[in-house]
This record gives structure tokens, sequence and C-alpha cells, in this order.
């Protein structure tokens, strides 16, 4: 299946039950008729220290937030000037709202305008503009080609089978147990690593600056063990792709950097503490 199609299909029904919303993202979606754009639902936005905000409808080529507001919202003013003003201050982007307040032609007349301001606005951008093209960077040879991983690249891969195969190799099993990793060609004491955050009997935590990465499992009587195990192992480097869940049910495994084992911390923490050390990796291919 085509990927932006599967992508709006998830979209789409993860809005669902929010009429309104879905009616008009679906407007939108449809009058600007460019799928170059990429749209993201429910976008997160830390707000302060301890607090954060969901976006209705976020467009990361353009920096352009849209909050949609349904007739609740007008005993919620107050607050969501404040939210807006904090976001504009985090992200340099005042959200643009859409009043639902109203008959459905000032509804429309709303989406037109910001229609308008999305198309001028790739028109304002010229060059710089990016087309959404995700599809074409969750192959194996966009990452074989480019020649180097970086984390702020965002750069993923949808199977253990790919990030293998970046690296020239395959993932190995035992049993019908897929190992979690695999030893990288040619590269000693490197191995590729692909933690899930998801795991039934392991945890794998990535802190919230992406320096760290907790691993450990979750079972109280194996902790000890396997923290001797990794203390006293020789020295070994992960270049570590995380496995994870999206907001729309995709699964990735998403370079987050190359990691290497804080024995003091680990010590500290009592349980093993992988620190990154470095954000890119150069391929050898």
């Amino acid at each position: 299946m085509d990927f932006k199609l599967e992508y709006m299909e998830h979209l789409f029904a993860k809005i669902s039950k929010k009429k309104t919303e879905s009616y008009v993202i679906s407007r939108i979606w449809h009058q600007l008729n460019d799928d170059r754009v990429k749209f993201v639902v429910q976008q997160y936005i830390r707000r302060t220290q301890d607090r954060y905000a969901l976006s209705d409808l976020y467009l990361p080529q353009l920096n352009i937030f849209i909050e949609i507001n349904e007739p609740f919202h007008k005993n919620n003013v107050e607050v969501d000037n404040i939210r807006n003003e904090e976001i504009l201050k985090v992200t340099s982007s005042k959200p643009i709202v859409i009043d639902c307040d109203c008959d459905i032609q000032e509804i429309h007349r709303q989406v037109t305008a910001v229609v308008s301001l999305i198309r001028q606005r790739i028109t304002d951008v010229g060059d710089k503009f990016k087309p959404w093209d995700d599809a074409s960077t969750l192959i194996v040879e966009y990452h074989r080609n480019k020649g180097y991983l970086k984390v702020e690249g965002n750069e993923c891969l949808r199977t253990t089978e790919d990030v293998a195969a970046v690296f020239g190799t395959k993932p190995k099993h035992r049993g019908f147990l897929r190992a979690s990793g695999a030893a990288v060609p040619n590269k000693k004491n490197e191995i590729i690593w692909w933690p899930n955050t998801e795991h039934r009997l392991w945890c794998n935590q990535l802190s919230e600056d992406g320096m760290y990465i907790y691993e450990y499992p979750k079972a109280d009587n194996k902790r000890a063990e396997h923290l001797r195990h990794w203390l006293s192992a020789p020295e070994e480097t992960r270049i570590t792709f995380l496995r994870y869940k999206d907001d729309l049910g995709f699964c990735f495994y998403r370079f987050v950097g190359v990691f290497r084992l804080d024995k003091e911390k680990s010590k500290q923490e009592d349980k093993c503490v992988w620190e990154r050390i470095s954000d890119t990796y150069q391929l050898n291919v």
C-alpha cells in the first residue's frame, strides 16, 4: 500500500471520534489538495517544565499550528490565550484558530482562509520547502546511499531486517525468538541494537534528553545478574535504533545514537545505564 495513503487513513481513524475536528481537518486536506504537505495531529508541545499541549493539527514543514475550537472553548478563552502565547514562545509560531461555534458557511470561510495561508507560506518558503517524502527515507538504500546516521535527522526504518540490512547483515534468531541486536560486520565490539520500549519482559527507557537508555529485566530477581554480566563484560558500543509506536499506530525503529555502558552510573542506579557517546554514525558501505 502507498505509505501516504496508509498514513492518512491512520490519521483520520485516530480523530474519527472528534467529529468536528475530523470534519475540519478533512476539509483542509481536501481543499489544499497537495500531498507534499504532511499533516500531524495531536502534536506534543512542551509549554513549560511541567506542562504540555497537544496541537490539533501541525504542519511540520511550515511550522504551522492549527487549533480547532469547538463551542466548549468559549468557557476557556483566558486559558486558551495563555496556552497559545506559551506555544508561540516555545515554537515561534502563533497557533491559527478555527472557531467552530458558528454555522457551516462560516467554518468553510475560515478553512478557505487557512488553506490560502498555507499556500502562501509554501510560496514564501520557496526552494527551501521540502516535500513530504517519508516513504523514501524509510528504505535501506536511502540510508546506505547517504552514508551516515544522525539523530537530528529523525531517521527511521520499519523492520529489524531493514535496520540490519543498512549495515550489510541480517538479524539472528534464538529458536523462535529474535535477538535484540546483531554484530556490525568487520567492527570489533560494535553491535546494532534495537531495544523495544514496550517489551513484555524488559524495560528499555530513553531519557527525556536522549542521552541515556536505562535497561533492566522487569523481573526483580534477574536484575542483579544482568547488571553483573555487563559490568564484567568487554566494552561494547551499541548503534541504537529504538522501537516505538507513533501516535497513529505505526511501528518504527528510530536511530537514537551510539551508546556505551556508563559503569559508574549503572552501579549507582542498580541497572544498566547506556550513555550516548555520539549522535552520528558513519556507515562503511
